[in-house]
Protein backbone atom coordinates (compact mmCIF):
# COMPACT_ATOMS: atom_id res chain seq x y z
CA UNK A 1 0.00 0.00 0.00
CA UNK A 2 1.48 3.56 -0.73
CA UNK A 3 0.30 4.95 2.71
CA UNK A 4 1.95 7.84 4.74
CA UNK A 5 3.89 5.20 6.74
CA UNK A 6 5.04 3.89 3.53
CA UNK A 7 6.02 7.33 1.83
CA UNK A 8 8.22 8.45 4.86
CA UNK A 9 11.05 6.37 5.33
CA UNK A 10 14.14 8.20 3.67
CA UNK A 11 15.41 6.34 0.38
CA UNK A 12 17.30 7.91 -2.46
CA UNK A 13 13.98 6.08 -4.27
CA UNK A 14 11.69 7.88 -2.19
CA UNK A 15 9.14 10.49 -3.52
CA UNK A 16 8.73 12.82 -0.93
CA UNK A 17 11.32 13.62 1.03
CA UNK A 18 14.54 15.27 -0.35
CA UNK A 19 18.26 15.84 0.39
CA UNK A 20 19.65 19.40 0.80
CA UNK A 21 23.39 21.01 -1.04
CA UNK A 22 26.38 22.08 1.08
CA UNK A 23 26.26 25.16 3.11
CA UNK A 24 27.29 28.36 1.16
CA UNK A 25 27.77 31.90 1.47
CA UNK A 26 24.71 33.09 -1.32
CA UNK A 27 26.40 35.15 -4.14
CA UNK A 28 25.11 38.61 -3.94
CA UNK A 29 24.45 39.49 -7.55
CA UNK A 30 21.88 37.20 -9.37
CA UNK A 31 19.22 38.78 -7.38
CA UNK A 32 20.05 41.87 -6.24
CA UNK A 33 17.70 43.80 -8.33
CA UNK A 34 14.81 41.10 -7.81
CA UNK A 35 14.90 41.72 -3.98
CA UNK A 36 14.72 45.36 -4.71
CA UNK A 37 12.16 45.16 -7.28
CA UNK A 38 8.75 45.15 -5.95
CA UNK A 39 7.24 42.00 -4.88
CA UNK A 40 4.69 40.23 -6.51
CA UNK A 41 1.92 38.91 -4.16
CA UNK A 42 2.53 34.83 -5.97
CA UNK A 43 4.73 33.37 -8.37
CA UNK A 44 3.28 34.01 -11.93
CA UNK A 45 3.19 30.15 -12.83
CA UNK A 46 2.21 28.77 -16.52
CA UNK A 47 0.07 26.05 -15.08
CA UNK A 48 0.78 23.18 -17.11
CA UNK A 49 1.73 24.84 -20.62
CA UNK A 50 5.85 23.66 -21.06
CA UNK A 51 5.65 24.43 -24.89
CA UNK A 52 4.41 27.93 -24.08
CA UNK A 53 7.08 28.39 -21.43
CA UNK A 54 9.56 27.33 -23.78
CA UNK A 55 9.03 29.69 -26.23
CA UNK A 56 8.99 32.45 -23.85
CA UNK A 57 12.25 31.31 -22.85
CA UNK A 58 13.70 31.58 -26.15
CA UNK A 59 12.72 34.83 -26.35
CA UNK A 60 13.26 36.44 -22.82
CA UNK A 61 16.66 34.17 -22.35
CA UNK A 62 15.40 33.62 -19.10
CA UNK A 63 15.59 29.59 -17.70
CA UNK A 64 12.52 27.60 -16.88
CA UNK A 65 11.88 26.69 -13.87
CA UNK A 66 9.89 23.33 -13.86
CA UNK A 67 8.10 22.55 -10.59
CA UNK A 68 6.64 19.01 -10.60
CA UNK A 69 3.47 18.11 -8.10
CA UNK A 70 0.47 16.97 -6.36
CA UNK A 71 -2.22 18.88 -4.52
CA UNK A 72 -2.38 15.70 -2.51
CA UNK A 73 1.58 15.89 -1.71
CA UNK A 74 2.62 16.42 1.56
CA UNK A 75 6.10 17.91 1.35
CA UNK A 76 4.48 19.63 -2.01
CA UNK A 77 2.13 21.53 0.12
CA UNK A 78 4.87 22.38 2.61
CA UNK A 79 6.60 24.78 -0.62
CA UNK A 80 3.08 25.91 -0.61
CA UNK A 81 2.90 26.90 3.03
CA UNK A 82 6.76 28.49 2.82
CA UNK A 83 9.02 29.43 0.43
CA UNK A 84 6.11 29.62 -2.26
CA UNK A 85 4.97 32.28 -0.31
CA UNK A 86 8.79 33.88 0.97
CA UNK A 87 8.55 37.35 -1.13
CA UNK A 88 12.53 37.14 -2.01
CA UNK A 89 11.63 33.65 -3.74
CA UNK A 90 8.66 35.33 -5.29
CA UNK A 91 10.86 38.15 -6.87
CA UNK A 92 14.08 35.40 -7.10
CA UNK A 93 10.93 33.47 -9.61
CA UNK A 94 10.79 36.45 -11.96
CA UNK A 95 13.78 35.63 -13.75
CA UNK A 96 13.07 32.18 -14.47
CA UNK A 97 9.95 31.32 -16.81
CA UNK A 98 8.14 29.44 -13.93
CA UNK A 99 5.76 26.00 -14.71
CA UNK A 100 3.92 24.36 -12.57
CA UNK A 101 3.13 21.09 -13.54
CA UNK A 102 0.79 19.15 -11.50
CA UNK A 103 0.93 15.06 -11.79
CA UNK A 104 -2.83 14.97 -12.91
CA UNK A 105 -2.90 17.77 -15.32
CA UNK A 106 -3.49 16.72 -19.31
CA UNK A 107 0.19 14.76 -20.68
CA UNK A 108 1.80 15.66 -17.05
CA UNK A 109 2.93 12.20 -16.80
CA UNK A 110 4.48 11.96 -20.28
CA UNK A 111 6.18 15.01 -19.40
CA UNK A 112 6.89 13.70 -16.56
CA UNK A 113 8.80 10.79 -18.63
CA UNK A 114 10.62 12.81 -20.72
CA UNK A 115 11.77 15.04 -18.15
CA UNK A 116 13.19 12.34 -15.94
CA UNK A 117 10.99 13.33 -12.65
CA UNK A 118 11.53 10.98 -10.27
CA UNK A 119 8.59 11.63 -7.43
CA UNK A 120 7.17 15.19 -5.85
CA UNK A 121 7.61 17.17 -5.63
CA UNK A 122 11.04 18.56 -7.53
CA UNK A 123 12.55 21.50 -8.95
CA UNK A 124 14.40 21.49 -12.66
CA UNK A 125 16.12 24.36 -13.92
CA UNK A 126 16.45 24.21 -18.09
CA UNK A 127 18.00 26.57 -20.40
CA UNK A 128 15.48 27.77 -23.69
CA UNK A 129 17.19 24.91 -25.34
CA UNK A 130 15.61 22.45 -22.66
CA UNK A 131 18.75 21.36 -21.60
CA UNK A 132 19.01 20.45 -18.01
CA UNK A 133 21.09 22.82 -15.53
CA UNK A 134 20.11 21.30 -12.22
CA UNK A 135 17.89 19.59 -10.90
CA UNK A 136 16.50 20.35 -6.88
CA UNK A 137 14.59 17.62 -4.94
CA UNK A 138 11.37 19.94 -3.50
CA UNK A 139 11.47 18.63 0.26
CA UNK A 140 15.04 20.75 1.42
CA UNK A 141 14.91 23.74 3.45
CA UNK A 142 13.72 26.46 1.88
CA UNK A 143 16.81 28.55 2.29
CA UNK A 144 18.89 25.69 0.79
CA UNK A 145 16.75 25.64 -2.16
CA UNK A 146 17.01 29.67 -2.73
CA UNK A 147 20.26 29.41 -2.64
CA UNK A 148 20.53 26.60 -4.97
CA UNK A 149 18.37 28.59 -7.32
CA UNK A 150 19.96 31.40 -7.11
CA UNK A 151 23.18 30.25 -8.06
CA UNK A 152 21.36 28.42 -11.09
CA UNK A 153 19.29 31.83 -12.69
CA UNK A 154 22.68 33.00 -14.70
CA UNK A 155 23.96 29.55 -15.43
CA UNK A 156 23.62 27.65 -19.30
CA UNK A 157 26.16 24.74 -19.01
CA UNK A 158 24.46 21.84 -18.58
CA UNK A 159 24.18 19.68 -15.21
CA UNK A 160 25.43 16.81 -17.37
CA UNK A 161 28.51 18.64 -19.15
CA UNK A 162 29.68 20.00 -15.84
CA UNK A 163 29.34 16.08 -14.50
CA UNK A 164 31.53 14.65 -17.76
CA UNK A 165 34.12 17.03 -16.48
CA UNK A 166 34.40 16.22 -13.15
CA UNK A 167 34.92 12.81 -13.10
CA UNK A 168 37.80 12.83 -16.24
CA UNK A 169 39.64 16.49 -15.24
CA UNK A 170 37.90 17.41 -11.66
CA UNK A 171 40.88 19.97 -10.97
CA UNK A 172 39.16 22.07 -14.62
CA UNK A 173 36.05 22.45 -12.67
CA UNK A 174 35.04 25.92 -11.35
CA UNK A 175 33.67 26.18 -7.40
CA UNK A 176 30.24 26.80 -8.73
CA UNK A 177 30.16 23.90 -10.85
CA UNK A 178 31.21 21.97 -7.98
CA UNK A 179 28.56 23.49 -5.87
CA UNK A 180 25.88 22.67 -8.62
CA UNK A 181 26.81 18.67 -8.53
CA UNK A 182 26.54 19.19 -4.60
CA UNK A 183 23.14 20.50 -4.88
CA UNK A 184 21.83 18.18 -7.16
CA UNK A 185 18.77 16.20 -6.54
CA UNK A 186 20.27 12.92 -7.09
CA UNK A 187 17.65 11.44 -5.58
CA UNK A 188 14.72 12.25 -8.25
CA UNK A 189 16.40 11.71 -10.93
CA UNK A 190 16.09 8.19 -11.77
CA UNK A 191 19.87 7.63 -12.27
CA UNK A 192 19.26 10.19 -15.40
CA UNK A 193 22.75 11.96 -14.47
CA UNK A 194 24.57 8.84 -13.87
CA UNK A 195 22.88 7.25 -16.84
CA UNK A 196 24.84 3.57 -16.80
CA UNK A 197 27.39 4.51 -14.44
CA UNK A 198 26.75 3.18 -10.64
CA UNK A 199 25.92 5.46 -8.88
CA UNK A 200 27.32 4.68 -5.61
CA UNK A 201 30.97 4.44 -7.29
CA UNK A 202 30.26 8.05 -9.03
CA UNK A 203 28.90 9.45 -5.71
CA UNK A 204 32.89 8.27 -4.16
CA UNK A 205 34.55 9.64 -7.20
CA UNK A 206 32.85 13.10 -6.40
CA UNK A 207 33.76 12.78 -2.61
CA UNK A 208 37.43 12.25 -3.35
CA UNK A 209 37.46 14.66 -5.95
CA UNK A 210 36.06 17.76 -4.57
CA UNK A 211 37.90 20.56 -3.26
CA UNK A 212 35.92 21.41 -0.44
CA UNK A 213 35.64 19.38 2.31
CA UNK A 214 32.14 20.07 3.36
CA UNK A 215 31.58 19.05 -0.61
CA UNK A 216 33.49 15.80 -0.15
CA UNK A 217 31.32 14.58 3.14
CA UNK A 218 28.14 15.66 1.11
CA UNK A 219 28.97 13.68 -1.92
CA UNK A 220 30.12 10.56 0.70
CA UNK A 221 26.82 10.95 2.36
CA UNK A 222 25.15 10.89 -0.76
CA UNK A 223 27.02 7.64 -1.86
CA UNK A 224 26.13 6.27 1.77
CA UNK A 225 22.73 6.55 0.92
CA UNK A 226 22.62 5.63 -2.30
CA UNK A 227 23.51 1.87 -1.68
CA UNK A 228 25.21 0.72 1.19
CA UNK A 229 22.66 1.42 4.45
CA UNK A 230 19.74 -1.15 2.70
CA UNK A 231 18.45 -4.10 4.44
CA UNK A 232 20.58 -6.04 1.43
CA UNK A 233 23.70 -4.24 2.00
CA UNK A 234 27.08 -6.13 3.12
CA UNK A 235 28.06 -5.63 6.98
CA UNK A 236 30.93 -2.97 6.64
CA UNK A 237 34.44 -4.14 8.04
CA UNK A 238 36.38 -2.50 10.37
CA UNK A 239 37.77 0.32 8.25
CA UNK A 240 34.35 1.04 6.75
CA UNK A 241 32.50 1.77 10.12
CA UNK A 242 35.54 4.06 10.84
CA UNK A 243 35.37 5.88 7.82
CA UNK A 244 31.42 6.55 8.63
CA UNK A 245 32.29 7.19 11.69
CA UNK A 246 34.51 9.87 11.03
CA UNK A 247 32.50 11.23 8.30
CA UNK A 248 29.17 11.24 10.35
CA UNK A 249 30.92 12.69 13.39
CA UNK A 250 32.76 15.65 11.54
CA UNK A 251 29.09 16.64 9.95
CA UNK A 252 26.87 16.37 13.17
CA UNK A 253 30.40 18.66 14.74
CA UNK A 254 29.16 21.32 11.92
CA UNK A 255 25.89 22.99 12.17
CA UNK A 256 25.80 24.18 9.00
CA UNK A 257 26.31 20.74 7.00
CA UNK A 258 23.29 19.38 9.70
CA UNK A 259 21.17 21.86 7.79
CA UNK A 260 22.56 21.33 4.38
CA UNK A 261 22.53 17.55 5.06
CA UNK A 262 18.96 17.68 7.35
CA UNK A 263 17.04 15.88 5.82
CA UNK A 264 19.36 12.72 4.88
CA UNK A 265 20.63 12.82 8.72
CA UNK A 266 17.09 12.35 9.75
CA UNK A 267 15.54 9.42 7.35
CA UNK A 268 18.86 8.11 6.86
CA UNK A 269 20.81 9.16 9.82
CA UNK A 270 19.99 5.73 12.34
CA UNK A 271 20.99 3.73 9.50
CA UNK A 272 24.35 5.65 9.24
CA UNK A 273 24.33 5.21 13.29
CA UNK A 274 23.93 1.27 12.56
CA UNK A 275 26.85 1.50 9.96
CA UNK A 276 29.66 3.43 11.98
CA UNK A 277 28.77 1.82 15.50
CA UNK A 278 30.93 -1.34 16.89
CA UNK A 279 29.45 -1.65 19.77
CA UNK A 280 25.86 -0.69 21.85
CA UNK A 281 27.84 1.72 23.15
CA UNK A 282 28.90 3.43 20.17
CA UNK A 283 25.42 3.40 18.63
CA UNK A 284 23.80 5.04 21.56
CA UNK A 285 26.37 7.97 21.59
CA UNK A 286 26.21 8.83 18.30
CA UNK A 287 22.97 8.26 18.51
CA UNK A 288 22.11 11.26 20.95
CA UNK A 289 24.56 13.31 19.05
CA UNK A 290 22.64 12.73 15.76
CA UNK A 291 19.58 13.68 17.94
CA UNK A 292 21.37 17.01 19.23
CA UNK A 293 22.45 17.81 15.93
CA UNK A 294 19.01 17.68 14.83
CA UNK A 295 17.27 19.34 17.49
CA UNK A 296 19.60 22.39 16.56
CA UNK A 297 19.01 22.46 13.05
CA UNK A 298 15.33 22.46 13.75
CA UNK A 299 15.42 24.89 16.36
CA UNK A 300 16.13 27.60 13.28
CA UNK A 301 13.52 26.46 11.40
CA UNK A 302 10.43 28.90 10.73
CA UNK A 303 8.01 26.07 11.55
CA UNK A 304 10.10 24.59 14.00
CA UNK A 305 6.74 23.09 16.02
CA UNK A 306 6.70 20.92 12.26
CA UNK A 307 10.21 20.25 11.66
CA UNK A 308 10.72 18.83 15.30
CA UNK A 309 8.28 16.31 14.31
CA UNK A 310 11.17 14.87 12.05
CA UNK A 311 13.60 14.82 15.01
CA UNK A 312 11.33 12.61 16.93
CA UNK A 313 10.81 10.53 14.27
CA UNK A 314 14.54 9.51 14.27
CA UNK A 315 14.48 9.21 17.66
CA UNK A 316 12.02 6.66 17.70
CA UNK A 317 13.66 4.55 14.77
CA UNK A 318 16.77 4.94 16.48
CA UNK A 319 14.89 3.65 19.95
CA UNK A 320 13.33 0.73 17.97
CA UNK A 321 17.04 -0.20 16.03
CA UNK A 322 18.84 -0.30 19.36
CA UNK A 323 15.90 -2.06 21.29
CA UNK A 324 14.12 -4.13 18.70
CA UNK A 325 12.24 -6.24 21.55
CA UNK A 326 11.15 -3.31 23.53
CA UNK A 327 8.30 -1.40 23.48
CA UNK A 328 8.94 2.62 23.18
CA UNK A 329 9.06 3.26 27.08
CA UNK A 330 6.88 6.28 28.39
CA UNK A 331 8.88 9.62 28.15
CA UNK A 332 9.49 8.91 24.63
CA UNK A 333 5.59 8.43 24.00
CA UNK A 334 5.27 11.47 25.84
CA UNK A 335 7.12 13.51 23.51
CA UNK A 336 5.93 11.83 20.67
CA UNK A 337 2.42 13.18 21.83
CA UNK A 338 3.79 16.79 22.89
CA UNK A 339 5.59 17.22 19.38
CA UNK A 340 2.59 15.83 17.46
CA UNK A 341 0.46 18.26 19.61
CA UNK A 342 2.52 21.38 19.20
CA UNK A 343 2.24 20.49 15.22
CA UNK A 344 -1.30 20.00 14.87
CA UNK A 345 -1.49 23.33 16.89
CA UNK A 346 0.88 25.31 14.57
CA UNK A 347 -0.81 23.90 11.13
CA UNK A 348 -3.50 26.53 10.06
CA UNK A 349 -4.04 26.81 7.02
CA UNK A 350 -5.11 23.94 4.84
CA UNK A 351 -1.28 23.60 2.88
CA UNK A 352 0.59 23.53 6.45
CA UNK A 353 -2.21 20.79 7.57
CA UNK A 354 -1.31 18.33 4.33
CA UNK A 355 2.32 19.28 4.98
CA UNK A 356 1.82 18.27 8.57
CA UNK A 357 -0.69 15.64 9.61
CA UNK A 358 1.27 12.70 7.57
CA UNK A 359 4.25 12.83 9.50
CA UNK A 360 1.92 13.36 12.49
CA UNK A 361 0.28 10.42 11.88
CA UNK A 362 3.16 8.52 11.33
CA UNK A 363 4.58 9.65 14.80
CA UNK A 364 1.45 8.39 16.68
CA UNK A 365 1.58 4.75 15.08
CA UNK A 366 5.62 4.07 15.61
CA UNK A 367 4.84 5.55 19.35
CA UNK A 368 2.54 2.63 19.30
CA UNK A 369 -0.39 4.57 19.58
CA UNK A 370 -2.55 3.56 16.62
CA UNK A 371 -6.01 4.44 18.66
CA UNK A 372 -4.41 8.41 18.70
CA UNK A 373 -3.16 8.04 15.00
CA UNK A 374 -6.93 7.22 13.49
CA UNK A 375 -8.90 9.47 15.94
CA UNK A 376 -6.85 12.54 14.24
CA UNK A 377 -7.14 10.97 10.59
CA UNK A 378 -10.67 10.96 11.03
CA UNK A 379 -11.06 14.50 12.32
CA UNK A 380 -8.85 15.40 9.50
CA UNK A 381 -11.33 14.18 7.30
CA UNK A 382 -13.60 16.46 7.88
CA UNK A 383 -11.70 19.58 6.65
CA UNK A 384 -9.17 18.66 4.34
CA UNK A 385 -9.11 19.14 0.79
CA UNK A 386 -8.02 15.93 -0.12
CA UNK A 387 -9.88 13.28 2.50
CA UNK A 388 -8.75 10.35 0.17
CA UNK A 389 -5.07 11.00 0.96
CA UNK A 390 -6.08 10.14 4.25
CA UNK A 391 -7.80 7.02 4.05
CA UNK A 392 -5.59 4.41 2.74
CA UNK A 393 -3.95 4.87 6.27
CA UNK A 394 -7.41 4.70 7.70
CA UNK A 395 -7.42 1.53 5.76
CA UNK A 396 -4.10 0.29 7.07
CA UNK A 397 -5.39 1.01 10.41
CA UNK A 398 -8.66 -1.43 10.28
CA UNK A 399 -6.23 -4.19 9.04
CA UNK A 400 -4.13 -3.64 11.65
CA UNK A 401 -6.99 -4.63 14.07
CA UNK A 402 -8.42 -7.52 11.98
CA UNK A 403 -11.21 -5.67 10.42
CA UNK A 404 -11.13 -6.40 6.92
CA UNK A 405 -14.40 -5.27 6.33
CA UNK A 406 -13.71 -1.83 7.46
CA UNK A 407 -10.08 -1.58 5.80
CA UNK A 408 -11.34 -2.35 2.19
CA UNK A 409 -14.19 0.09 2.94
CA UNK A 410 -11.86 2.69 3.20
CA UNK A 411 -10.23 1.85 0.32
CA UNK A 412 -13.02 1.66 -2.13
CA UNK A 413 -13.94 5.57 -0.47
CA UNK A 414 -10.71 6.53 -1.30
CA UNK A 415 -10.43 5.13 -4.40
CA UNK A 416 -14.32 7.20 -5.16
CA UNK A 417 -13.25 10.01 -3.86
CA UNK A 418 -9.80 10.52 -4.83
CA UNK A 419 -9.32 14.04 -8.08
CA UNK A 420 -7.39 13.42 -11.04
CA UNK A 421 -6.87 11.46 -13.63
CA UNK A 422 -2.94 9.92 -12.39
CA UNK A 423 -3.72 10.00 -8.81
CA UNK A 424 -7.53 7.98 -9.46
CA UNK A 425 -5.50 5.16 -11.04
CA UNK A 426 -3.23 5.39 -8.07
CA UNK A 427 -5.89 5.19 -5.54
CA UNK A 428 -7.53 2.87 -7.68
CA UNK A 429 -4.87 0.15 -7.51
CA UNK A 430 -4.45 0.23 -3.91
CA UNK A 431 -7.94 -0.59 -3.60
CA UNK A 432 -7.57 -3.81 -5.76
CA UNK A 433 -4.32 -4.21 -4.47
CA UNK A 434 -6.54 -4.48 -0.70
CA UNK A 435 -9.29 -6.72 -2.31
CA UNK A 436 -6.47 -9.04 -3.30
CA UNK A 437 -4.94 -8.99 -0.08
CA UNK A 438 -7.63 -9.02 2.26
CA UNK A 439 -10.77 -11.01 0.09
CA UNK A 440 -8.87 -12.82 -2.28
CA UNK A 441 -11.90 -15.35 -3.17
CA UNK A 442 -13.70 -12.61 -4.49
CA UNK A 443 -12.94 -12.63 -8.13
CA UNK A 444 -16.20 -10.90 -9.05
CA UNK A 445 -15.36 -7.84 -7.23
CA UNK A 446 -11.89 -8.22 -7.87
CA UNK A 447 -12.44 -8.28 -11.50
CA UNK A 448 -14.94 -5.41 -11.43
CA UNK A 449 -12.94 -3.03 -9.65
CA UNK A 450 -9.95 -3.57 -11.96
CA UNK A 451 -11.88 -2.68 -14.71
CA UNK A 452 -13.37 0.21 -13.48
CA UNK A 453 -9.47 1.24 -13.26
CA UNK A 454 -8.96 0.46 -16.20
CA UNK A 455 -11.48 2.34 -17.41
CA UNK A 456 -9.78 5.48 -15.70
CA UNK A 457 -7.41 5.37 -19.01
CA UNK A 458 -10.06 6.30 -21.11
CA UNK A 459 -9.86 9.97 -19.40
CA UNK A 460 -6.00 10.25 -20.44
CA UNK A 461 -5.41 10.65 -23.81
CA UNK A 462 -1.45 9.33 -23.48
CA UNK A 463 -1.36 9.19 -20.45
CA UNK A 464 -0.07 5.34 -19.56
CA UNK A 465 3.50 7.25 -18.67
CA UNK A 466 5.03 7.80 -15.60
CA UNK A 467 3.35 6.68 -12.01
CA UNK A 468 0.26 5.32 -14.20
CA UNK A 469 2.47 2.83 -15.90
CA UNK A 470 4.61 2.19 -12.94
CA UNK A 471 0.84 1.31 -11.25
CA UNK A 472 -0.39 -0.47 -13.95
CA UNK A 473 3.01 -2.64 -14.03
CA UNK A 474 2.58 -3.25 -10.45
CA UNK A 475 -1.07 -3.77 -10.39
CA UNK A 476 -0.02 -6.75 -13.03
CA UNK A 477 2.42 -8.68 -10.82
CA UNK A 478 -0.24 -8.47 -8.12
CA UNK A 479 -2.50 -9.96 -10.23
CA UNK A 480 -0.51 -12.70 -12.00
CA UNK A 481 0.13 -13.96 -8.42
CA UNK A 482 -3.69 -13.76 -7.52
CA UNK A 483 -4.62 -15.78 -10.70
CA UNK A 484 -2.23 -18.55 -10.47
CA UNK A 485 -3.31 -18.59 -6.32
CA UNK A 486 -6.93 -18.75 -7.13
CA UNK A 487 -7.54 -20.14 -10.53
CA UNK A 488 -7.90 -16.71 -12.05
CA UNK A 489 -6.75 -17.64 -15.42
CA UNK A 490 -10.06 -15.98 -17.75
CA UNK A 491 -10.42 -13.03 -15.16
CA UNK A 492 -7.05 -11.91 -16.25
CA UNK A 493 -7.91 -12.48 -19.88
CA UNK A 494 -10.26 -10.76 -19.82
CA UNK A 495 -9.22 -8.02 -18.07
CA UNK A 496 -5.87 -8.02 -20.59
CA UNK A 497 -8.63 -7.78 -23.34
CA UNK A 498 -10.40 -4.67 -21.84
CA UNK A 499 -6.83 -3.44 -21.03
CA UNK A 500 -6.24 -3.94 -25.16
CA UNK A 501 -9.24 -1.26 -25.31
CA UNK A 502 -8.00 1.48 -23.31
CA UNK A 503 -3.99 1.07 -24.46
CA UNK A 504 -5.24 3.20 -28.39
CA UNK A 505 -6.00 5.91 -26.38
CA UNK A 506 -4.13 5.61 -23.73
CA UNK A 507 -0.50 4.59 -25.30
CA UNK A 508 -0.32 5.96 -28.83
CA UNK A 509 3.61 5.91 -28.79
CA UNK A 510 5.90 3.07 -29.56
CA UNK A 511 7.06 2.10 -26.47
CA UNK A 512 4.25 2.92 -24.64
CA UNK A 513 2.11 1.43 -26.75
CA UNK A 514 4.24 -1.99 -26.72
CA UNK A 515 4.28 -1.62 -22.79
CA UNK A 516 -0.02 -1.35 -22.70
CA UNK A 517 -0.33 -4.11 -25.19
CA UNK A 518 2.08 -6.30 -22.58
CA UNK A 519 -0.18 -5.89 -19.73
CA UNK A 520 -1.07 -9.10 -17.84
CA UNK A 521 0.71 -11.17 -20.08
CA UNK A 522 3.23 -13.59 -19.49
Amino acid sequence: MLTMRAALPFTLLALCTALAACQQAPSASPVASAQAAPVAEEIAWRHGDVEDAFADAQQSGKPVLLYWGAVWCPPCNKLKATLFRDPAFIALTRQYVPVYLDGDSEGAQALGEQFGVRGYPTLIVLDPQRHEITRLAGGNDSAELTRALRLAVNRRTAVADVLRVAVVSPQRVSEDDWRVLGDYGWEVDASRLAGQRDPVALLRQLAASAPDPALQRRFGLLALGAGSTGKDAPAPDAAEREATRTLLTTVLAAPAEVRANRDLLGYQGPALVARAAATPVEAQQLGTQLLAALERADASQDNAADARLSSVITELTLFKQQHPDTPVPPVLQEKAHERVAAADAAAKTPHERQATISSAVYVLREAGDDAAAETLLRAELDHSQTPYYYMPELAELAEARGDKTAAVDWLRKAYEGAQGPATRVQWGVLYVEGLVRLTPDDGKAIEQATAEVIAELDAQPAGYHQRTRQRFERLATTLQAWGRAHHGAQTLVRLQARMGESCAKAAPGADAGAACSRWLKS
